[in-house]
Formats: structure tokens, C-alpha cells, sequence
């Protein structure tokens, strides 16, 4: 299977290209470059393994929530050369990614995500590990105010930048994991064998808010 992820919904750009059973990925932490970097990395993945879009399976891309900017950008990026490749497209939960990234990079396999939406709210999910070794959503990737969530009983492990901004003492957290690529392979490939694609016409950035603004 060959698969084109794309990850632009915090501070990182992600890229992750799987040829068969190898996975080639870039992952930097650079605030406010992601545009101008995601194509030049797509590329040079491409060509490093000698692969055009017109011989992958599909392109994966993280949907949001997070960055209004950032998951427009992935979105865009995923619906142009899926577009111009004919290729489906398969969006995923970039909470779910940063959850699938903990379990990949720390081992963690129950995991609240909190993620910082700015005006008093922030992204909230729920996850833990499957038998396939995938993380699975127990409660559905919401928007609210700190002080509205109700997280699910349990033995639970935090990541996300909101921890900091909002602390829970009883909880082990890791605030500074971004949502890597890499991670966002291992859901897609599921997602792909069980037909979950869209055409690129039909791909849509997951907000969650409707603005992003105060009303005055």
C-alpha cells in the first residue's frame, strides 16, 4: 500500500509517505512556515523514494480540529493533488492522531487529549488502544469551555498544550507532543481498507467553532 499523509494542524508540518511496508516521514516543529515548506516536503519524499502521486493508494490528512489556518492547509494541499492524481482522500481526527502519536512515541494507551482553541474553550477527545493497536474514540472530539468537560471514568493520561494552560494535578501529562504523520499512516491505513475515503470535492476541515473571533 502506498500512502501520502499530511499533518499541519499545530505548530509542526508533518509529512509521511508509506511505500509498501516503509514509512519515510518529516517532522518539524515550525510555527507559521507550514505552508511553505509542505509542498517542497511532499516532493522531496516523493522523489527520494522514486514515486509519483499517480502510484499511491490514496492521501491521508489531518482534518482538525486545531489551527484554522493549519487544517485549511492540509485540507487544501490533500484536495489539490488528490484532485489532479484522482485520488480519495481520507481524512482523520487530528485529535485522534495526537492520540495514536502518545501511544506510538510514550507507550500511553488511554489518553484524554486537550488541545488549547483560544477563547476560553479548547478541543477536547477521548482515546484508548484497540486490540489492532489502534486509538479509538469514547468520546466524541468536542468544543467546550474547561469548566463544561466531562471526561469519562478511568485511569487516563493527558496530552495536549492545554494541560498546561488548564492543569489537572491528578493526571501524568505530556504537553508539548504534536500530532506527528507518522501516526496519522497507522489510522488511515485503517480507514482505507474499510473504504472510509471521500472524493477530494468532498473533503471538509473539521472546525468545531464557527468563528474564530470574538463577536463585538
Amino acid at each position: 500500500m502506498n500512502l501520502l499523509a499530511i499533518e499541519t494542524s499545530d505548530a509542526a508540518c508533518s509529512i509521511a509517505l508509506q511505500v509498501g511496508d516503509a514509512i519515510h516521514a518529516r517532522h518539524e516543529v515550525i510555527p507559521m512556515q507550514q505552508s511553505q515548506v509542505v509542498l517542497p516536503w511532499i516532493d522531496e519524499l516523493l522523489r527520494a523514494k522514486s514515486i509519483t502521486l499517480n502510484q499511491l493508494d490514496a492521501i491521508a490528512f489531518g482534518c482538525g480540529p486545531g489551527s484554522f489556518t493549519g487544517i485549511r492547509l492540509a485540507t487544501s494541499i490533500a484536495q489539490g493533488l488528490g484532485y489532479g492524481a484522482g485520488l480519495p482522500l481520507i481524512p482523520v481526527s487530528s485529535l485522534a492522531i495526537l492520540a495514536q502519536t502518545a501511544y506510538q512515541t510514550l507507550g500511553w494507551d488511554r489518553v484524554l487529549v486537550a488541545v488549547d482553541a483560544r477563547m476560553q474553550e479548547i478541543y477536547t477527545g477521548a482515546y484508548e488502544l484497540s486490540a489492532e493497536g489502534h486509538m479509538i474514540s469514547i468520546q466524541d472530539d468536542q468544543l467546550c469551555a474547561p469548566d463544561k468537560i466531562q471526561w469519562p471514568p478511568g485511569a487516563w493520561r493527558g496530552v495536549g498544550n492545554a494541560w498546561t494552560i488548564y492543569p489537572d494535578p491528578s493526571l501524568e501529562v505530556n504537553t508539548t507532543l504534536l500530532p506527528m504523520a507518522s501516526a496519522l499512516l497507522t489510522l488511515a491505513i485503517k480507514k482505507y481498507t474499510q473504504q472510509e475515503w471521500v472524493r477530494p470535492q468532498d473533503a471538509l476541515p473539521v472546525y468545531l467553532r464557527d468563528t474564530v473571533a470574538w463577536k463585538t
